[in-house]
């Protein structure tokens, strides 16, 4: 059976988590902004990636290496 993986997640514009909400490496997006953050190695919450003004298409690949512990 397939596993289901939520990220955390919120709607409201301008808001990014805090090294509090997240574990080093886990993941996060924005919604409103369009941002997907990460809290890297060193505590800092870091923004990986951010809408731009390039259209993704179908055949367009995100990927991320995910470490299950």
């Amino acid at each position: 059976m397939a596993q289901v993986i939520k990220i955390k997640r919120s709607e409201s514009a301008a808001s990014t988590p805090s090294t509090s909400d997240l574990a080093t490496h886990e993941i996060a997006m924005n919604t409103a902004d369009q941002k997907i953050y990460t809290k890297d190695s060193n505590g800092n919450i870091v923004t990986v990636a951010s809408h731009s003004e390039a259209i993704a298409t179908e055949d367009d690949i995100l990927a991320f290496t995910i470490a299950l512990g």
